[in-house]
């Protein structure tokens, strides 16, 4: 079989085993059941041996399975970024730059990091998707971006994942400027029992301030209100005299504008880890290598700084 249809089955092989079954992966691919199910049989004949073995009403991968499918996701993977690459040659474009970024780092960090670069590269095409830090790890497995930038969550990375800690981002305690605590600082104990808005349950940067909570003999808030934005966040504190734990590059130009204000926590130093994540087999065009060392320059800078003044005036 030629080389398209070979790819086309190990795409399809891979989505039965990430969808959990025959019937999601043609849903996924659009095609009848019956259709996914023959190109099956047509691998498991290729390549000589049993892919599934059924176990009461599910299908699992035979050793055989798990080997192909380790192997064909690093073929995927390494076809996608082939593809872009070849792209870039048919459209005369200067390079490409795929960026995955969790929702508060992608709104509010990177972009000007990546449109410096932009800057200074006129047929540059960067892009930078937003979604939670599992799903930015996922596209970089996959190869379907050169590499993440995500919050940093102490969990070890997937197979043929490399890991690099760019930074600590101070967490701060924002308030309205009228609002309380009426103190310019607080102990944390005395922080989490504000009113405090929050992130939806499970969000990245929630379960970075709950161990730290933990660590600190303190529960979670008995938050207010959860939202899914930032900028519903701070909105939702100035309006009401609530209080939110948010990094600071979140809430820096709203302090210092005097939209929002910034509350010592005497005796704590709340972080979040800024990370990045690249397929350690991945090649780096000129454009990827100087966004990883634009990145790498923003972190020098930011562990050379003290915490920020929280005084706005």
């Amino acid at each position: 079989m030629g080389l398209v249809s070979q790819l086309r089955r190990l795409e399809m092989f891979c989505a039965v085993v990430d969808e959990g079954g025959v019937t999601r992966a043609a849903e996924r691919f659009h095609v009848a059941q019956p259709w996914v199910s023959a190109q099956m049989r047509t691998l498991e004949k290729a390549v000589g041996a049993a892919l599934f073995v059924r176990e009461g009403r599910q299908n699992v991968l035979t050793e055989a399975g798990r080997r192909l499918h380790a192997w064909a996701t690093e073929v995927l993977a390494s076809g996608a970024q082939a593809q872009r690459d070849i792209d870039d040659l048919q459209s005369g474009a200067a390079g490409s730059l795929a960026v995955a970024t969790s929702m508060a780092i992608g709104t509010y960090l990177i972009p000007p990091v990546m449109t410096d670069l932009r800057r200074d590269r006129a047929g540059a095409d960067i892009t930078i998707s937003i979604s939670e830090p599992a799903v930015a790890m996922r596209r970089v497995e996959t190869g379907e971006v050169d590499f993440a930038v995500t919050t940093w969550m102490d969990e070890v990375p997937p197979a043929g994942v490399q890991a690099e800690k760019l930074w600590d981002e101070p967490i701060v305690l924002c308030a309205a400027v009228d609002g309380p605590p009426h103190a310019d600082a607080v102990d944390l104990a005395d922080a989490v029992a504000l009113p405090v808005v929050g992130v939806p349950a499970g969000v990245a940067i929630e379960r970075v301030l709950d161990r730290q909570l933990r660590a600190a003999g303190l529960p979670s808030p008995d938050y207010v209100i959860r939202l899914g934005h930032a900028e519903a966040l701070k909105r939702a504190v100035a309006t009401n005299g609530w209080v939110c734990f948010a990094p600071w590059y979140c809430v820096a130009d709203d302090v210092a504008g005097g939209r929002l204000r910034a509350v010592r926590i005497r005796d704590a130093d709340l972080t979040e880890t800024i990370g990045l994540f690249s397929r350690d087999t991945n090649y780096f065009s000129p454009l990827q290598r100087a966004a990883v060392a634009a990145l790498r320059e923003v972190a020098v800078r930011k562990r050379g700084e003290a915490w920020p003044a929280y005084d706005p005036r």
